[in-house]
């Protein structure tokens, strides 16, 4: 499974992003036009990849700093086309509603401005999902018969 590949169920989204099954179901009704952005539809099912789940981790995370859910989704999103280092922070200024704010730093370097700012740690979130993505495609299973 590579960041991209949309193998994943919307149970296994839920449970990997930390989101409740039901409020994930919310995030895709309320933001219908946004889902190609963290999802795609099959045959009436959504598919999730790492890279997505790691969209709708880092949205929740923006969601409860002040965002709504379009602008945190927008927001993740623009910074995920590919895995960020471990040690990469996403700095999004606090008021800022552009999905192309933020920037994703490495190595620590001083922040400039004196503003407020949102600092979560994208790259152990995102390397957190990959591994527990690779470690459920892993896990085998197992049918039982009488």
């Amino acid at each position: 499974m590579t960041w991209q590949d949309r193998v994943l169920t919307r149970a296994e989204a839920a449970s990997l992003s930390g989101l409740h099954p039901v409020t994930l179901d919310v995030v895709l009704h309320r933001t219908k036009p946004l889902a190609p952005l963290y999802s795609e539809k099959r045959k009436g099912r959504r598919w999730f990849s790492a890279a997505d789940i790691t969209v709708l981790r880092l949205a929740f995370e923006l969601e409860r700093a002040g965002r709504n859910w379009p602008t945190a989704i927008a927001q993740a999103f623009q910074h995920l086309a590919t895995p960020p280092p471990n040690d990469a922070l996403l700095v999004v200024p606090v008021l800022s509603v552009s999905s192309t704010s933020g920037r994703v730093l490495t190595g620590l370097p001083a922040l400039s401005g004196s503003d407020s700012m949102i600092v979560l740690p994208i790259g152990r979130i995102a390397a957190e999902i990959i591994a527990a993505c690779d470690q459920l495609k892993e896990t085998t299973v197992v049918a039982v018969s009488n």
